[in-house]
């Protein structure tokens, strides 16, 4: 009971990694560049959102730090929040609030003053490649260093954990492997593939790891030690396999959260133009995707029969394309379509609370819900399926208005 309550305690806070970017639009300062520099001394006295390839705060940010960058380096003072997706997160100065990250590396070599929600990859085994960002390696995993204070608590999940500073609450990780050497100044829970305890360190309250085999670990580690085996966790429905099901639906939010944010970016009008369509007119949005979706269930035979005279009269290759372009836009339409119907439920959340929130934010809002209850066994299916329908209907449906306006304005205004 109390690892499925531990559990959901952090599918709360993976939703919330989402959430927060799901705030709601306040005065801040916008810098969209390739690097940006927040040269020492320099203050910005309110909040500042920044996408870039480098971003790098030498001086303060009295408010919160919103940043999308190859590298977000913090040398100098973050008053508020840090909330980063990155490919490398390093805090050698102060963040005074929560630092919220989703990188290939989260490294913390200074100060930290509340809690930390973080995904990041690293680990043992084969880590993904990450090219090199201004001019140096990307160091991938989580890392609170020995200089690092963490002063609320830790929930992490990611390839590769190092704890070798110190965290003034309750740790909670979930990772391919993890190294403890440092101080946990409240309970650790581990879900981990192999785990590391170094005589350094210390937990004041229980520690409890789940792992492939129970370690000899010295007494004075903790006030208590519990180990969960791998086997009995997943038979109770707790350990590992509950963690590694809120370690998926963490990716799956950075996956969206991704996305989201290159489409919003260069290409917002192919969310936000059928997301309005559905806002329109749900119904009839509804309505057109279930008559797109009978008509493809004679898409095979359509694409079988193109396939063959392809095949025959272009040779094999032209088919193989045919095969492989057809496919990939299916799975493509299916795995985006979250975000079409997510940004038209996060609008209509935000609508009914009577709060204003940007459209990123409401996308994240909207993609959350429909991940969580896209977990719900037997019902996460119809979910996506019911998501995929909007999608289609509210992309036809905004295409036939703009195909009746452009015709509109080509036979002129009644005389």
């Amino acid at each position: 009971m109390r690892t499925t309550t531990r559990f959901w305690l952090l599918v709360l806070c993976v939703g919330g990694l989402a959430l927060l970017i799901s705030r709601p639009a306040v005065a801040a300062e916008l810098a969209n560049t390739e690097v940006y520099r927040l040269e020492a001394g320099q203050v910005v006295t309110s909040d500042l959102i920044v996408t870039a390839g480098e971003v790098y705060i030498d001086g303060t940010v009295e408010g919160d730090l919103v940043a999308f960058a190859g590298l977000v380096e913090v040398n100098g003072r973050v008053e508020g929040d840090l909330l980063a997706l990155a490919g490398e997160v390093r805090i050698n100065g102060v963040v005074g609030d929560d630092l919220r990250a989703g990188a290939a590396g989260v490294i913390i070599h200074g100060e930290v003053g509340d809690h930390v929600l973080a995904a990041a990859g690293g680990g043992d085994g084969p880590a993904g490649f990450v090219p090199p960002i201004g001019g140096r390696t990307v160091q991938q995993g989580f890392v609170v260093a020995s200089d690092a204070r963490v002063g609320g608590g830790v929930i992490v999940a990611a390839g590769g954990v190092q704890l070798e500073g110190t965290v003034g609450d309750d740790v909670l990780v979930a990772a391919g492997s993890a190294v403890l050497a440092g101080t946990v100044e409240g309970n650790a829970q581990l879900s981990v593939g192999a785990l590391d305890v170094a005589d350094t360190a210390r937990v004041t309250g229980q520690l409890t790891y789940t792992a492939p085999e129970e370690l000899s670990l010295p007494d004075q580690v903790a006030a208590e030690i519990r180990f969960e085996p791998e086997a009995t966790s997943a038979t109770t429905g707790g350990g590992s396999s509950l963690f590694s099901q809120a370690l998926r639906l963490l990716l799956v939010l950075l996956g969206f959260t991704g996305a989201a944010w290159l489409l919003l970016r260069f290409a917002p009008q192919a969310l936000a133009t059928p997301a309005g369509a559905i806002m329109m007119s749900p119904g009839k949005a509804l309505l057109y995707g279930l008559v797109a979706a009978l008509l493809l269930v004679g898409l095979p035979l359509l694409s079988t029969l193109i396939g063959v005279i392809l095949l025959l009269f272009w040779g094999p290759l032209p088919a193989i394309m045919f095969g492989f372009f057809l496919t990939g836009a299916l799975v493509l339409i299916w795995t985006l379509s979250p975000l079409v119907t997510g940004l038209w439920l996060g609008q209509a959340i935000f609508q009914a609370t009577g709060r204003y929130a940007s459209r990123l934010a409401s996308l994240m809002l909207g993609v959350t819900v429909i991940v969580l209850l896209g977990m719900v066994p037997f019902l996460g299916w119809f979910i996506y399926l019911l998501s995929f329908l909007f999608a289609v209907g509210g992309t036809l449906l905004a295409r036939n208005a703009a195909l009746a306006r452009r015709s509109e304005s080509m036979i002129g205004a009644p005389g």
